[in-house]
Order: C-alpha cells, then sequence, then structure tokens
C-alpha cells in the first residue's frame, strides 16, 4: 500500500507557518460564510464551539492570519496562510460574507484577544483509501493511505482554541463529519472528544 503523501520537507513547511504565529499578539477574530440569503442571520454560536464554515480571519499585531480548509494533502484538511481571507474568497455581490463573531460584546473570544500566542499543533490522521470502482463493476487502481491535517490548536495565555476541517449534519449540529469542507472553532476539550479527537497531548 503505497502513501499519497508529500514529501516530509513538504509537511514541515506546511507546519512551520502555523509555528510562524508564535508571539503574536491576537487583537481580532472574524468568521466567513457563505451568502446568506434568508431573512433571519446566519446562525453561528453554538457555545462551546463556533460554525465559521468557509474560514476564519485572524487580526494580529503582525498582519492577518487565515484558518480554512484546503485539499493541500488531501480533501479536506486545515491550512494556515500569513494573509486575508478575502485572497482565498471569491466574492461578489453574493459571494461569501462576514458573520461573527461579534465585536460588542466580544464574547467567548474576550479572554483570548489582546494576549499573544504562545504556539500551536497540528492533528494528523491516516486514512486508508480503497481502489475505485468503474461502473462495469471492475476495480482499477491501487490502495493507499493519505495524512490528513483535519484540525490545529491554538495556543494563548487563556487556553487552547481548536480549529477543525469538520461539517456538523444540520439538524443535528452535536453529529460532525471529519474532515470536510468547512471549519469550526471549538473552545472545550470535552467537545473535542465527543468529535473523536482522543490524543492528550493534541487535547492539552
Amino acid at each position: 500500500m503505497r502513501s499519497a503523501n508529500r514529501p516530509a520537507d513538504g509537511r514541515a513547511a506546511f507546519e512551520a507557518k502555523l509555528t510562524d504565529l508564535r508571539g503574536r499578539c491576537l487583537t481580532a477574530v472574524e468568521y466567513w460564510d457563505v451568502h446568506n440569503f434568508a431573512s433571519e442571520p446566519a446562525e453561528w454560536d453554538y457555545g462551546d464551539w463556533h460554525h465559521a464554515v468557509m474560514g476564519i480571519q485572524l487580526r494580529t499585531d503582525q498582519g492577518p492570519v487565515t484558518l480554512t480548509w484546503t485539499a493541500a494533502f488531501y480533501p479536506y484538511g486545515v491550512e494556515v496562510f500569513h494573509d486575508p481571507i478575502t485572497d482565498h474568497l471569491v466574492l461578489g455581490e453574493d459571494g461569501p460574507q462576514r458573520v461573527g463573531p461579534s465585536d460588542d460584546p466580544p464574547g467567548v473570544w474576550a479572554p483570548y484577544l489582546g494576549s499573544t500566542i504562545r504556539g500551536g499543533a497540528f492533528h494528523w490522521e491516516r486514512f486508508e483509501i480503497g481502489p475505485s470502482r468503474r461502473a462495469d463493476g471492475i476495480i482499477v487502481g491501487a490502495a493507499y493511505t493519505v495524512d490528513v491535517p483535519t484540525a490545529l490548536r491554538v495556543d494563548v495565555p487563556a487556553g487552547a482554541v481548536w480549529f477543525v476541517a469538520a461539517i456538523p449534519q444540520f439538524p443535528q449540529m452535536q453529529r460532525v463529519f471529519v474532515p470536510g469542507d468547512e471549519i469550526m472553532v471549538v473552545f472545550a476539550a470535552d467537545k473535542m472528544r465527543e468529535m473523536g479527537f482522543n490524543d492528550p497531548a493534541f487535547l492539552q
């Protein structure tokens, strides 16, 4: 069984974009969602977790940082970019829009803002991808494994915040599919365990 992953140096460079956040002061947070055509505001606050959907922009004293889902290794993982989230979205009249969190009051983010990022970590999951089956039933290709960065953790003095490439299953939002092409922001280790993350080092 072969691996579809990038070379080790590609993974190191990928993780370095998170490591490079160390020492930055976190000043503001923005969530982005698909365009809301409903009359009611889009819901994103679920208490110990938030639903950012398209991604998050962290504002820091050294410039904006984007956290969003990508297919850098295999659909879908979470990735860090050192530029504005608008560089990664197709904007327009019906394009993605900012949905939260609210600035006044700052809510659950209040203890984290104004503090320095101490570091962080990725959580990698290994998936086995089986051979494909054609319409006539014939199996083609070979099985292989792939490591996917399904979540990352950002550490500040107030505690950890996790960003997960995952899709809550509406209307049962407590059911979550990982990995997925949406982003969840999680503030509680218990919620991460509920979603299937059990590595004690990642949940510290």
